[in-house]
């Protein structure tokens, strides 16, 4: 992949720029490529990288969506991009394992489940959990324990996702920075200017995707997102009898609503073992200063969760650690400015938004050169948590 550096000091002019190079600023700045604009993407890393929430081998992609029925629409659309990318490039991005969403008949997951599926026909089955037992050998579900099995859910490649967004990009035309931190954004109503800590930039128009770092990019915006650091487990079974039912042809990627309101997700082994997480349990942190070493403690409380739901023998193998950025209301911000229309903001977080960046990135970039969008974005405006206040 060519990447354009610029020189320190040197002024650059630009139709548009990308601010943050994660799932869906790679994929906006693809999109923008494909345009006759005069594009750049600027990230203070090196991206795919670990330092955000877009790396850990793998993402679900699922329809039967417990959020929001509302979602359903966009993320249909996100596959068809997906696999449009896969045709373009030559990249596998995306494996289909199917999808199991667990837990109790009245529990939050499983009434969202199925409310997004019924919404939208998208098929899927209802296991209690004898059904769930005699399908999945590799689970241990209690009594009341139900499923609902949705067939075209799966896992995403994430760093690969990325990496294909941005070879594309160059490919096309698009300027790469990497390794460059923005220091300010002067925004004005034909322009805006930034100052980074190897030149200025001057652009027609901004978008700004840059994740758990956009309060301190904009903070004019005072919007209200919390950082929270997650940490992904990873676990070898040394049970002989089970091992096979962890591949992806026997376990599919997996939500678990095991207590109220207490989720864990996971994939099959692909390799490095049964990964899981929690959901929405981490602690609140700082990009900056995020911390990556993994206690013993922590390690300990997942392996007892991973044995008491998993038929299996769990020896830890490794851990990573990426943050989620939320919102309130766990929705996305996919809007403009509410001042300068030319900058386009773009935070499709809360742990659930790396499936969207095929379809999200492309929105972002239709945004900023005036193509209207097919979706309604009203939920996901800036505005919402103001107006609540009132």
């Amino acid at each position: 992949m060519h990447v354009a550096h610029l020189s320190i000091n040197m002024n650059k002019h630009f139709d548009a720029i990308v601010l943050g190079l994660g799932a869906n600023g790679s994929s906006a700045l693809y999109h923008l490529s494909k345009t006759n604009y005069n594009v750049c993407g600027i990230d203070r890393f090196t991206p795919p990288h670990v330092f955000g929430s877009s790396h850990g081998q793998s993402r679900i992609i699922r329809q039967a969506y417990h959020e929001s029925p509302m979602y359903v629409p966009l993320v249909k659309e996100a596959y068809n991009l997906w696999h449009e990318l896969e045709q373009l490039s030559g990249e596998q991005l995306l494996l289909q394992t199917g999808g199991l969403i667990l837990g109790m008949e009245d529990g939050t997951v499983i009434r969202g489940a199925r409310l997004s599926a019924e919404t939208y026909g998208v098929p899927y089955e209802y296991l209690d959990s004898n059904g769930i037992k005699q399908r999945f050998p590799a689970l241990k579900p209690r009594k009341e324990t139900v499923a609902v099995v949705e067939k075209e859910a799966g896992i995403l490649f994430p760093e690969k996702c990325i990496h294909t967004n941005l070879k594309l990009a160059a490919n096309n035309g698009a300027t790469l920075q990497y390794n460059e931190v923005v220091k300010a954004i002067i925004p004005d109503s034909d322009k805006v200017e930034m100052i980074t800590d190897k030149g200025r930039y001057y652009t027609a128009k901004l978008i700004v995707t840059a994740g758990a770092w956009l309060n301190d990019l904009m903070p004019d915006l005072h919007l209200p997102l919390s950082v929270k650091r997650q940490v992904l487990f990873w676990f070898k079974n040394t049970n002989q009898h089970t091992q096979t039912y962890l591949l992806p042809d026997h376990l599919p990627i997996f939500i678990w609503e095991y207590a109220k309101e207490r989720m864990v997700y996971g994939f099959p082994d692909l390799g490095d073992g049964l990964k899981i997480a929690p959901h929405h349990e981490g602690q609140s942190t700082h990009p900056d200063v995020l911390t990556k070493d993994v206690s013993d403690e922590e390690v300990n409380n997942m392996k007892t969760i991973a044995e008491q739901y998993f038929d299996i023998k769990a020896v830890f193998h490794y851990s990573d650690v990426c943050m989620y950025t939320n919102t309130p209301d766990e929705h996305f911000i996919i809007d403009y400015h509410p001042e300068y229309k030319n900058i386009v903001i773009g935070s499709p977080c809360s742990g659930h938004g790396f499936k969207f960046s095929s379809l999200t990135g492309k929105m972002l970039a239709d945004m900023a050169i005036g193509v209207p969008l097919h979706f309604d974005i009203r939920p996901f405006r800036v505005n919402r948590f103001f107006e609540e206040q009132v």
